[in-house]
């Protein structure tokens, strides 16, 4: 009898036993419990896959088994139990991220691309996470500056024109109406109503019964907004297709707008802020069921992609519902510049969905966001029956505080939900993002982790090429780094103590050298600046900075490299297939890559294959601290092995395969010699039917020169262009090395104590260990002196920290 992983039923209960002796052992019984229920989870449902709180089980569990079905949320309810006993195989809550889980916003979605009638279905916040200002204010608030304000009004009902009369002289100061209407005996009930205006001029325009409000404010007034700094768009409107529900949403737009002097004062106060755009009655509360896209998507898609703006279903759908707000024209004025006319309106037929003026209303804050514009929603406690979700303002400060809870931008990536098809490429799960008010630049290093367990050669040189850069850029720059792949442990934070631990959340961002833990991705977002770089350190944090820089230019415009280290060609990491073919295509962006190499090999090798903007080659260079611990003592019958059965490239089971048959070929001399493992640490099973063979896991830098100093022999394999480091640490500090070659590589030309096996076999590869391990055991006791290396030629330009931080200056701020 076998299991679907081929393994007979001993076999399974053998090797699960001897996991669950390891970690009651290691790690105690509690951790045990937690990788039972994640076994169960793997049986019930997949190994990998999303996570479901318990807490959050009513919240999210309708959802999960709706869209997943019962499996999928049973296995995400039991990963997060593991998860939760056994965290360092699972999800440890860090909780530096508890203000993520806090503040995370909910929506109501569907990923059904239509209901049965035809309505595209629409992204929208639940209603208790909508929040909105509550106005007025509790303060006397009030503009800094006098600015012209525009009452842009179509009054196609003349008899309701007085109310808004009445409700535009809580205006402070001048302003100067703009009354549009469909005819001409309208025009004058209109110039007579208004005839005792005296807060600026009035002018009324007759326009075709096309377009309703929407066409005539917009376009039969587009000559009006160059002269204006604000303007307040109003209509005459009754809502007839409504009923009663609807009866009171006039009232309800106009007293939220312009209902009292200390609410229009505390909205206006609100635009001494340059980067907001609009501001809009929350939405009437009879409406919130049906705030949906209607039959107005593809009309808003072609309209916006006239813009540039691209936009998808699964965004967040928001917008001025009534289509009365207050707004800077300059925050309107890609639509305006379109030059529509009232002839591309339909001809006016009751209409209530459907037609242009819905999608251009459905539209305007992602056109005021393409500008770089804000909004922010402003609600009455005696008007909008859910008062928890109206923040007060007691004070100006309080604005900034709220704007992070309010302003959820309509065109920024929402979803960073996991699903099933994703699970074989889980790195590439998103990272969303969020306008940061913060001027100052700043570089950013996207990394997998920073837990010193977790932290090989790759990490480390990311790391140290980040504070070599930051040893020449002073405090020009912020700092930032960001772990995207595993939970920061409380080691790592110690381990970088000039960085404060901040959430995966928005936030007012103001610190200077922070750390984010964002492994923990649904419901957080990362906030960006105007001048933000970014430094990728593999294949999917390329992507990633790719992504957040597309959303640094839509947010302030402007376009910026990013900085990409490049320690090996990632695609050989896999077999032909999706992970494959994502590596590669982030080479491919070669205008928007400042790309640095690892080794003069790799740097061969890759500018070869791809274009870059730039390319800088980072010569391979001995660890200054294993450098000054190197040291002349007698050597042992010791082969010195960099073993990492995970990392396929650096092919383990072939070491092992070969050290076995050169044990048992010759017996009696591998009887005198140990072999060590190191890289990471493992089950010694692993290693069975070796003999003399022991782990010595992820060393630390005084013990692995420890290691180096009395081993003869080295064996260091990576399958790929890269040389990897250690072959190379193993031959200078006078080992004789066994190292693979491959295309454009060839480490003997840098060391002449490294052997490369013709073929690489198991057997091709015993024969190199057994030549060698004979050719060095007469060296036991001896003292073999550190090789200097010989550098392979460099054609391209090498990588200068002072060079380069003048580059990021020059990139940061064009």
């Amino acid at each position: 009898m076998t299991d679907r992983k081929g393994e007979t039923t001993a076999q399974w209960a053998r090797r699960h036993l001897r996991n669950g002796y390891v970690i009651l052992t290691r790690r105690g019984l509690v951790a045990l419990y937690g990788a039972a229920v994640r076994e169960l989870a793997k049986l019930i449902d997949a190994p990998v896959g999303v996570f479901l709180a318990p807490r959050d089980l009513f919240r999210d569990g309708p959802r999960f088994l709706r869209e997943q079905g019962l499996r999928a949320t049973c296995g995400a309810l039991l990963r997060q139990i593991a998860a939760q006993y056994d965290p360092p195989l699972g999800r440890r809550r860090n909780p530096v991220n508890d203000p993520l889980r806090k503040g995370a916003i909910s929506y109501y979605y569907t990923y059904e691309l239509t209901k049965p009638d035809g309505v595209v279905p629409s992204r929208r916040p639940v209603n208790e996470m909508d929040f909105a200002l509550e106005v007025p204010f509790a303060y006397e608030a009030g503009p800094a500056c006098e600015r012209r304000i525009a009452a842009i009004v179509h009054a196609f009902y003349p008899d309701v024109l007085p109310l808004l009369l009445e409700k535009l002289r809580n205006v402070p100061g001048a302003v100067d109406l703009f009354i549009s209407t469909d005819t001409q005996e309208k025009r004058r009930a209109i110039e007579e109503i208004c005839a005792a205006w005296g807060k600026g001029k009035v002018e009324t325009r007759v326009f075709p019964n096309r377009g309703r409000d929407i066409a005539a404010k917009f376009f039969g007034f587009r000559d009006v907004y160059a002269d204006y700094d604000l303007f307040v768009h109003l209509h005459t409107k009754r809502s007839l297709h409504g009923g009663a529900a609807l009866a009171r949403w006039l009232d309800y737009l106009l007293d939220t707008l312009l209902g009292s002097e200390p609410v229009v004062n505390s909205i206006l106060s609100l635009f001494d802020d340059p980067m907001l755009g609009i501001v809009f009655p929350q939405h009437l509360f009879e409406l919130r069921g049906i705030l949906n896209w209607g039959y107005d998507y593809d009309l808003a898609r072609t309209l916006l992609k006239r813009m540039n703006i691209e936009i998808d279903k699964n965004l967040t759908l928001e917008f001025p519902s009534g289509s009365m707000f207050w707004g800077r024209c300059a925050a309107i004025r890609p639509l305006i510049d379109l030059n529509l006319d009232f002839d591309d309106f339909p001809e006016e037929s009751g209409q209530v969905d459907g037609t242009l003026a819905h999608a251009i209303e459905r539209s305007l804050l992602m056109i005021a966001e393409s500008q770089g514009f804000e909004w922010l929603k402003v609600a009455r406690c005696d008007l909008y029956p859910m008062g928890q979700t109206l923040l007060p303002v007691r004070r100006a400060e309080d604005v900034a505080d709220h704007r992070l809870k309010v302003f959820q931008p309509a065109l920024a990536r929402v979803d960073s939900f996991f699903h099933p098809y994703e699970a074989p490429v889980v790195e590439t799960l998103p990272l969303l993002s969020y306008p940061s008010r913060n001027p100052r630049p700043r570089l950013t290093l996207l990394t997998p982790t920073v837990n010193p367990q977790q932290t090989f050669g790759g990490v480390a040189t990311a790391l140290k090429l980040y504070e070599t850069l930051f040893d020449e850029i002073g405090d020009d720059f912020d700092k930032r780094i960001v772990v995207t792949d595993a939970d920061i442990e409380t080691r790592a934070y110690a381990a970088l103590p000039g960085y404060k631990p901040v959430p995966y959340a928005a936030s007012h961002d103001g610190e200077r050298a922070v750390i984010v833990d964002a492994y923990e991705r649904e419901g957080g977002r990362l906030d960006l600046r105007a001048d933000d770089l970014f430094l990728a350190t593999a294949w999917w944090t390329a992507e990633f900075a790719r992504a957040l820089e597309q959303d640094r230019a839509r947010y302030f415009g402007g376009a910026r490299p990013f900085i990409y280290l490049i320690q090996d060609d990632e695609p050989n990491f896999y077999g032909r297939g999706s992970k494959s073919c994502l590596a590669e295509a982030t080479y491919l962006h070669g205008e928007q890559t400042i790309a640095i190499l690892n080794s003069e090999e790799l740097f061969s090798a890759m500018t070869a294959k791809y274009s870059f903007r730039e390319a800088y080659c980072v010569p391979y260079a001995l660890n200054e601290r294993i450098s000054r611990l190197l040291a002349s003592v007698p050597r042992e019958a010791v082969i010195l092995v960099y073993g990492r059965h995970t990392v396929a490239r650096n092919a383990f089971e072939l070491i092992c395969a070969a050290l076995f048959i050169w044990q048992q070929r010759d017996p009696i001399r591998a009887s005198r010699w140990r072999i060590v493992f190191l890289g990471e640490e493992f089950p010694r099973t692993l290693l069975y039917p070796l003999q003399n063979a022991t782990v010595g896991g992820k060393a630390t830098l005084e013990d692995y020169a420890n290691h180096l100093n009395r081993a003869l022999v080295g064996l260091s394999l990576m399958i790929s262009p890269h040389p990897s480091y250690p072959p190379l640490e193993m031959a200078e500090a006078g080992l004789a090395t066994i190292a693979n070659a491959f295309p454009g590589k060839d480490l003997r030309r840098r060391f002449d104590n490294i052997v490369s096996p013709t073929r690489l076999d198991p057997a091709s590869l015993a024969d190199a260990v057994e030549e060698t391990v004979a050719r060095m055991e007469p060296y036991v006791g001896a003292i073999i002196p550190r090789k200097t290396p010989s550098a392979p030629p460099q054609d391209g330009a090498l990588f200068d920290p002072k060079a380069f931080a003048g580059k990021l200056r020059e990139a940061a701020l064009p």
